[in-house]
C-alpha cells in the first residue's frame, strides 16, 4: 500500500516488480524499492512456484535416510512423553523451549492413531517451517525487487544448511521462521502506518474546506467534529489497554490457579477476543500485522532462549541502517531519485522524501505517542501471553512461567562456557565450507546497499546477517545449526545483488544469471552431498557428532531377535537390557518407542533378557560375567564419533 505522499495515479500490472513503497522520513527499512516491469506476471508465477516445488522436493525426498540425531532422539522422547502420557514440564538448564513439542502434537497424534508415526512424520514439521522460511522470503519482492525475491527464495530453498536442517527434527528452522515473521509483519505494519496517517490528513483537510466554505458554521461542524474523532481514539485507546491488562492477569491466574480454570480460562479468551476487536476498531486492519508480530516474537522467545540475541541484532541493524541513511544524506553523498509522473499530473503535488530519520517521525507516522501507546501495550501483552501459555505447557505448570526467565541466566553461563567451544573464526570457516556462494553474494549485496543508501531494508539485511555472525562468533559455545540464523538475511542481501545487477541492463542480465545459476550449481552439488550421500561424515560441518547410518543397521538385527523371541507379538514379548553407561544410547529410545520390556540400566548386570547392547569396550567384561549363554550379533556398530556398541542375544536367538 502506497502512503499518503506517494500516492499517484500509475498503475501497476498483475506482473510489475513493485508497487510504490513508503518513503517518508520516518526511520523505515522500506526506503524507496524498485519499480519496474522486467518481469510478466507469468513469468514471475512460474519462477514462485517452480522454487517452492524445488525446495519440497529437496526436503521431502528420502526423509528417513538419516538415522536422528541424539538431540532429535531427546526431543522425540519428550514428545512421546506429551502424546502419551500428557505431560511436558520444560526444563531451562538442558533443553530448549516447548513450541516444537506442541506444534508437533497433533500430527504425531494422528499419525499413532493411524499407525504411522515414524521418523519421516516428526521431521515433517520442520519441512513445513523450512517452506514457510522460502515463503516469507518471496514475499519481501517489494523490498528487493522481483528478480531479488526469487533470487533470494532460490538461494534458500537449495541452501546446503538450510535443507539439512529442515529434515531435522530439533528447533531451529521454527526459530528462523519466527525471526523472519517478526521482520515481515513489522514491515507490513509500517507499509500501513503511512495509509493510516493519510486517511486521517484527508480527514482534517475536509475540516478546513467545511471551514473555508461554511465560514462559522464549518468551524463549529469541524471543531465538533475533531473533537468527536479525539474523544472516540481516546476511548478506544482506553479499551484496547485496559483489555491487554485484562489478558494478562487472567491469562496469570490461570496458569497459578489450576483449580479455577473454569474461571479464568474464559476471562483470558473474552479479554483476547476483545483486545483483537477493539484493536480493528481502534487502528483498522493493519492491526492484524501488528498481533502477527506480536504471536511470532511471542512463539521465537518460546522456542529458543537464543532469541535475545536476534531480537538484539535485528534492533541493532535497524538502528545502523538509520544513522547510515542519515549520515549519507546529511553529507550529500546521495540523493533521492525523482520519481516518474505521468503527464499532465500537478508538478507541485507533495514528492517522496527520503532525507532524514528520527524517531519522533516514525512515531509521527502512526498518529503520535497517544495513538502509539495502547498499540505498544497491546503488542506487549499479546507476546507475553503467547510465552505464558506455552511456558506453563497450556496451564499446567506453572513453574514453567518463572524457569523461561531463568533460562537466560543459565545460557547465559553455557555461551561463555568451554562446553561446545571453538575459536571465534569457527563460524567463518564452517561459512565457507559450505554457504561460500551464498556469503559471497550477501558481501556484494552489503556493498551495493552502502552505496546505494536509500535502499535501506537490503542494507539492513546485511547487517542482520553478518550482526548474527558477529555476535555468535564472539561466544564461544559454538554448533552449526546456529549458522542457520544467518543464512536467510544473506539470501535476502544476496537476492538484492542480484536484483541490482540485472538492473543495469540488457547486457547485464546475461551476467547476473550467469551469477546466480553458477552459485546455485555449486550449492545444489554440496546439498546433495551433505544431505544424501555424505550424511553421517563429520568432515562435513553440519553432520555435527551425527548418528552412523550403520544405527539402522543395529536397529535392524535387535527386530530380527525380538521377532524369533516373541513371535507375532515381538515388540511386546522380547526383552531388551540396554547396559550402555552414560546415556550414550540415544537415539535408541524413539527406535525403540513401542518395545514394551526394554530397561536403561546402565551397567552390566546378571540377567537373562533376550539381548544386551553395550559398549565395545565392556565386551569382556559381558562374556566374563554371563559365559557362553550370549553369543555376539553382527560386530561393531558406530553410533556417533567415538562410541561404538555391540549387541549379544541368548544363544538359541542367534542365527
Amino acid at each position: 500500500m502506497a502512503t499518503s505522499s506517494t500516492r499517484s495515479s500509475r498503475k501497476f500490472a498483475p506482473g510489475a516488480n513493485d508497487a510504490p513503497a513508503a518513503t517518508s522520513d520516518a526511520p523505515s527499512l522500506a526506503g524507496q524499492t524498485v519499480v519496474g516491469n522486467e518481469l510478466s506476471g507469468r513469468t514471475w508465477h512460474i519462477a514462485y512456484f517452480s522454487i517452492l516445488a524445488v525446495a519440497l522436493v529437496l526436503r521431502l525426498v528420502w526423509p528417513e535416510l538419516r538415522p536422528m540425531h541424539h538431540d532429535e532422539g531427546v526431543n522425540g522422547h519428550f514428545l512421546l512423553n506429551l502424546m502419551r502420557g500428557g505431560v511436558f514440564r520444560y526444563d531451562p538448564s538442558n533443553y530448549h523451549g516447548p513450541t516444537l513439542y506442541y506444534f508437533t502434537l497433533p500430527l504425531a497424534y494422528a499419525a499413532e492413531k493411524a499407525g504411522g508415526l515414524s521418523t519421516w512424520v516428526v521431521r515433517l514439521v520442520p519441512v513445513v517451517f523450512g517452506m514457510g522460511t522460502v515463503w516469507l522470503g518471496l514475499s519481501l519482492r517489494r523490498y528487493v525487487g522481483a528478480v531479488g525475491a526469487l533470487a533470494a527464495g532460490v538461494l534458500l530453498a537449495v541452501s546446503p544448511g538450510h535443507v539439512f536442517f529442515s529434515r531435522y527434527f530439533i528447533h531451529e528452522m521454527m526459530f528462523v521462521f519466527f525471526t523472519l515473521g517478526v521482520v515481515v509483519a513489522a514491515l507490513r505494519f509500517y507499509e500501513t502506518g503511512g495509509e493510516a496517517r493519510g486517511n486521517r490528513e484527508a480527514e482534517t483537510a475536509e475540516g478546513w474546506g467545511a471551514l473555508r466554505q461554511g465560514g462559522a458554521a464549518g468551524s463549529q461542524v469541524s471543531e465538533v467534529g475533531g473533537a468527536g474523532r479525539r474523544e472516540n481514539e481516546l476511548a478506544l485507546g482506553g479499551g484496547v489497554s485496559l483489555a491487554s491488562v485484562g489478558l494478562i492477569a487472567a491469562t496469570l491466574l490461570a496458569a497459578y490457579r489450576p483449580d479455577q480454570l473454569k474461571v479464568w480460562l474464559p476471562v483470558a479468551a473474552l479479554c483476547l477476543s476483545g483486545l483483537l476487536a477493539l484493536l480493528w476498531l481502534y487502528d483498522g486492519a493493519r492491526t492484524v500485522y501488528l498481533a502477527l508480530g506480536a504471536v511470532s516474537a511471542g512463539l521465537l522467545f518460546a522456542t529458543k532462549e537464543t532469541a535475545f540475541i536476534s531480537a538484539g541484532v535485528l534492533f541493532i541493524a535497524w538502528a545502523l541502517t538509520v544513522a547510515w541513511v542519515w549520515l549519507c544524506r546529511r553529507a550529500g553523498w546521495t540523493r533521492a531519485p525523482e520519481p516518474k509522473r505521468k503527464k499532465g499530473k500537478d508538478k507541485r503535488a507533495p514528492q517522496p522524501e527520503t532525507a532524514g530519520a528520527g524517531a519522533p517521525n516514525l512515531v509521527e507516522r502512526f498518529g503520535g505517542w497517544g495513538h502509539v501507546a495502547p498499540l505498544l501495550v497491546a503488542a506487549a501483552c499479546v507476546f507475553l501471553f503467547v510465552n505464558v501459555v506455552y511456558y506453563s505447557s497450556f496451564f499446567t505448570n506453572q513453574k514453567g512461567v518463572m524457569d523461561s526467565l531463568e533460562a537466560f541466566k543459565i545460557w547465559g553461563k553455557t555461551g561463555g562456557s568451554g562446553f561446545h567451544g571453538y575459536k571465534w573464526h569457527k563460524y567463518v570457516a564452517w561459512l565457507r565450507d559450505e554457504e561460500t556462494p551464498l556469503v559471497a553474494l550477501a558481501a556484494l549485496g552489503a556493498l551495493l546497499s552502502l552505496w546505494m543508501t536509500r535502499r535501506r531494508f537490503p542494507l539492513f539485511a546485511a547487517q542482520w546477517g553478518f550482526g548474527l555472525l558477529a555476535a555468535y562468533s564472539l561466544i564461544p559455545y559454538k554448533t552449526p545449526w546456529l549458522v542457520l540464523s544467518m543464512l536467510v538475511p544473506f539470501a535476502l542481501a544476496g537476492g538484492y545483488a542480484i536484483d541490482r545487477l540485472y538492473r543495469r541492463g540488457a547486457g547485464w542480465r546475461g551476467v547476473s544469471l550467469v551469477v546466480l545459476s553458477g552459485c546455485l550449481a555449486v550449492m545444489l552439488y554440496q546439498t546433495y552431498q551433505v544431505n544424501f550421500v555424505h550424511y553421517d561424515d563429520d568432515t562435513y560441518p553440519y553432520v555435527y557428532a551425527h548418528t552412523r547410518r550403520s544405527f539402522h543397521e543395529l536397529i535392524a538385527e535387535a527386530e530380527r531377535v525380538a521377532e524369533r523371541a516373541g513371535g507375532v507379538e515381538w515388540r511386546e514379548k522380547a526383552s531388551f537390557n540396554i547396559a550402555v553407561e552414560n546415556q550414550e544410547y540415544w537415539p535408541l529410545p524413539w527406535y525403540l518407542r513401542d518395545w514394551k520390556r526394554i530397561g536403561y540400566i546402565g551397567r552390566i548386570t546378571q540377567t537373562s533378557d533376550d539381548m544386551i547392547l553395550i559398549k565395545d569396550t565392556q565386551a569382556a567384561d559381558l562374556e566374563a560375567m554371563l559365559g557362553d549363554r550370549y553369543q555376539r550379533v553382527g560386530g561393531t556398530y558406530d553410533l556417533r564419533p567415538g562410541v561404538k556398541l555391540a549387541l549379544y542375544a541368548r544363544k538359541e536367538l542367534v542365527r
